[in-house]
């Protein structure tokens, strides 16, 4: 990671990332089936709350449906299950592979061995908890936009404006085998952010090839359109609606 602004990289998380651990959330905890621990992580009193559970999944949804004012997810969970997926998750990592492609397999874990026995609501436990990008793509579909777009050795530039000025950025260095091996954002001691959309963009391009070079790929979009085209399952679709407002450009 290089020259990161720290309000361009704190608006890059919020457009991108969401935390569990910073959500209101029910958290249930079973042994065998007996409730050992339900409360709110912020405190709020729990509607509903279960004395013993048979079905976690259903328990869950009735739980998020009775907190849902108060709670973004619940957890219900065996508290073994919960122990022995950790140490498996913190088991499973390969020195010689890539960071995404353990976090990728190890999540896969909550939708085979442990779907039964640590379970989420609304959504389903490998989509909530952890870190999670907002991306509306799984990595298979991440990789294989890569693949299609950007040039082996080449720099993407992201640049999302909000109120006539840049509001976040990117610029990621793919080696030759795609992979990203640099982040940064603009830094606005050096880069005018401010400013008509395609000239901030500009200015930014230019700032990436003078620290980066080789830029291939610029993604320029109106914050309003980023978080449209993110949450979206037709990226298509919703790219040919957003007309100018998001715009994907090859470059050199």
């Amino acid at each position: 990671m290089a020259d990161l602004d720290v309000d361009q990289w704190r608006n890059a998380q919020h457009l991108l990332l969401r935390s569990a651990k910073g959500a209101r959330r029910v958290v249930c905890l079973l042994e065998k089936g007996e409730v050992v621990k339900c409360r709110h992580t912020h405190g709020a009193e729990v509607a509903q709350a279960p004395a013993k559970v048979d079905d976690l999944q259903a328990a869950a949804d009735a739980l998020y449906e009775a907190n849902r004012e108060t709670a973004d997810f619940v957890l219900v969970a065996e508290r073994d299950a919960m122990d022995e997926y950790f140490a498996e998750y913190q088991n499973a990592w390969q020195a010689d592979e890539d960071l995404d492609v353990f976090v990728s397999r190890s999540w896969s874990l909550l939708r085979d061995r442990y779907s039964s026995s640590i379970v989420t609501a609304p959504e389903p436990a490998d989509q909530t908890l952890g870190l999670q990008w907002k991306l509306g793509a799984s990595h298979d579909d991440v990789v294989a936009a890569a693949e299609a777009f950007v040039a082996p050795d080449s720099t993407a530039v992201l640049a999302v404006h909000d109120e006539g000025a840049l509001w976040t950025s990117l610029i990621l260095r793919f080696d030759g085998d795609r992979k990203v091996i640099s982040i940064g954002t603009a830094d606005p001691s050096l880069v005018d952010i401010h400013g008509d959309r395609a000239e901030v963009t500009q200015r930014l391009v230019t700032f990436a090839n003078g620290r980066e070079g080789k830029v291939g790929l610029v993604v320029s979009a109106t914050r309003d359109a980023a978080e449209r085209f993110l949450a979206a399952d037709d990226k298509a679709a919703v790219l040919a609606e957003l007309g100018d407002d998001f715009k994907v450009e090859r470059v050199g």
